[in-house]
């Protein structure tokens, strides 16, 4: 109970912070001092933050610790890797806000761990996976990413995938 609890603070915070300074990075800075001001000595978070800015053509995004969110750009596909330390593990961390161009057509993929740590034996799914996953066809709808995503995930796990999943790609169109 206590980490939904921490879960639907962070997030409310969150979109007060955004509203307030509109800067990714400086919504983690404030959002991270007000939850380690809690006595909560084994809780850390991690997330990513963006902000698509629709009339720029622009996201701008700072990461807290989380798996890398995956941009495809240009024919490319990036990662866009943490900004910044997970959430709560020091008041006084300090995170960075990246720009970056989005072309129409470009998408990113936004994930939990789950999907990079399903595992085979020994083996995670990983990153590498992911990135060929998208490869294949740029051109896919976002929702059929997620779902080739997640299939593509529980094949190689041969069946359910031990950890909560969730996938998240938003194309600029």
């Amino acid at each position: 109970i206590d980490a939904s609890i921490t879960a639907f603070q962070a997030k409310y915070l969150l979109r007060v912070f955004l509203r307030q300074f509109r800067d990714p990075a400086q919504a983690l800075e404030e959002l991270n001092e007000q939850l380690s001001n809690v006595d909560r000595t084994e809780e850390f978070i991690s997330l990513v933050v963006i902000v698509f800015d629709t009339e720029a053509g622009t996201l701008r995004f700072a990461s807290a610790g989380h798996p890398a969110a995956w941009l495809w750009h240009e024919r490319e596909v990036q990662p866009l890797r943490a900004t910044g330390p997970l959430v709560m593990l020091d008041s006084k961390s300090t995170y960075f806000s990246r720009e970056i161009a989005m072309n129409t057509g470009d998408f990113v993929l936004l994930y939990t761990d789950g999907l990079a740590e399903a595992r085979r034996s020994d083996e995670q799914f990983g990153e590498d996976r992911i990135a060929q996953v998208m490869k294949r066809d740029p051109g896919i709808a976002p929702d059929v990413l997620c779902k080739s995503l997640l299939d593509s995930a529980r094949d190689f796990a041969g069946g359910a995938i031990a950890d909560d999943v969730a996938i998240l790609a938003v194309r600029r169109n």
